[in-house]
């Protein structure tokens, strides 16, 4: 999936980065991912950019390979 970029990050500006697991396959994730900029002189940021990004576990032959479940209290 591609990335959205909203606004531009500056230099100086404090970035942040939260992702949410939105999916658990058998051998796959899904996450969404934002980045939140907040400029020095202020209180409130705004989203920059954001995207969803599939990962595949695999093992050492380089084929997907079931991924362990996460654990909810983390």
């Amino acid at each position: 999936e591609g990335m959205i970029f909203h606004r531009p990050v500056k230099v100086g500006d404090e970035v942040s980065l939260f992702a949410d697991l939105l999916h658990v396959g058998r051998t796959s994730m899904r996450i969404h991912i934002q980045a939140w900029r907040r400029p020095r002189d202020r209180e409130d940021g705004e989203k920059v950019t954001e995207a969803t990004f599939t990962f595949v576990a695999i093992d050492r032959e380089g084929r997907p390979r079931p991924v362990d479940a996460p654990d909810p209290e983390d």
